[in-house]
């Protein structure tokens, strides 16, 4: 294995810059997926933020030494980044309490959490240490049995599939230094299987009000939405003809979401930002990516994406190129790089 490249790394602390840019740096840096703020004055004045992280295939994983602060996912946010994956991480030490679409949350040293970047999110922590595992959600949502059911869900990483997870992230943690880039794919798979192991092993609540109901056949409408964006009869009757359903309750489900073709266009302009940012689609033309999420007429897909967004389409595509030439060229700075930020927000 001499000489074969190995995964790339990236290493961020902020122990040698000054104590009023140790936060400022750290926020910037996490900007691209969450809004963060110190927990109180203290723990600004004293923040302190260190970050081991490597990516494995398309796996970006990182080792946190973070003080305590408080982290935000709002719908605004979550449709500005079009982030799509899931969050795994484990508690060496310290505690957070958590707000996951309504739900409260809590978890210590020990217990594994994982948050679904499509949703909203609130967090308060102490001082902490973790090991965060971010997998897109092509890879890990077929091999879920409720890929939508698992926002905020907590399990122990002492016992069973947790402890068979905790222990493989922890051991490739050590063997970093060691892993081929012709080794990543295998070892990324071996990951995902394990995680699917111990999310399909948590017992989902069923004690949930009778809105229960409603609440499942909204998931399964919206799953069956956005893996059908394309099509460009996807709406309330052929929506209502799939589900089996009636109009009237399809549009009784989705008054909480503002409406069925509200969300229709909301998930569409998700998917068209995506896009524009995204490298893999530079050479498309804005029109061409406008078209096929659905909007036929250009000037009017415009006209709503800055509305919903607050830039243009041409602007947010400028946008993602200036950021995508910024970490592929990161600077060589006090508190080392900040790579891993990149690899949280483009991994799909």
């Amino acid at each position: 294995m001499s000489g074969a490249p190995l995964v790339e790394t990236s290493y961020f602390d902020t122990s040698a810059l000054s104590v009023e840019d140790r936060f400022r740096t750290w926020r910037e840096a996490m900007d691209v997926v969450f809004e963060v703020n110190p927990y109180d004055d203290r723990t600004r004045d004293h923040y302190f933020a260190r970050v081991e992280s490597f990516l494995l295939d398309d796996i970006a994983i990182n080792h946190c030494a973070l003080g305590a602060q408080t982290f935000k996912r709002d719908i605004t946010r979550i449709a500005r980044d079009g982030v799509d994956h899931y969050q795994l991480h484990v508690f060496l030490k310290g505690s957070v309490e958590m707000v996951c679409g309504g739900r409260e949350v809590s978890a210590g040293v020990g217990d594994f959490v994982n948050l679904d970047h499509s949703e909203t999110f609130a967090s308060s922590t102490t001082d902490y240490e973790i090991i965060n595992v971010f997998i897109p959600r092509r890879r890990l949502a077929p091999l879920l049995r409720a890929p939508d059911c698992t926002h905020g869900l907590v399990f122990d990483s002492r016992t069973g599939s947790g402890r068979l997870l905790r222990d493989y992230v922890l051991a490739l943690n050590k063997a970093v230094a060691e892993i081929s880039l012709a080794q990543a794919p295998q070892a990324a798979e071996a990951l995902v299987q394990l995680a699917a192991m111990a999310l399909n092993g948590v017992a989902l609540d069923t004690a949930d009000p009778p809105a229960v109901a409603d609440h499942a056949l909204l998931l399964n409408a919206q799953v069956f939405i956005k893996n059908n964006l394309s099509r460009p009869d996807l709406g309330p009757e052929s929506l209502a003809l799939a589900l089996g359903l009636s109009r009237a309750r399809l549009y009784r489900v989705f008054a909480a979401c503002g409406g069925v073709m509200e969300f229709i266009r909301e998930m569409r302009l998700r998917r068209a930002f995506t896009d524009l940012i995204s490298p893999r689609h530079l050479h498309r033309h804005i029109a061409q990516i406008a078209y096929d999420w659905g909007f036929k007429d250009p000037a009017h897909f415009s006209r709503l994406f800055k509305a919903r967004f607050g830039v243009s389409p041409r602007d947010a595509r400028e946008q993602g190129a200036r950021v995508m030439r910024d970490f592929s060229h990161p600077q060589v700075l006090p508190e080392g790089d900040t790579k891993y930020a990149y690899w949280i927000a483009n991994i799909s």
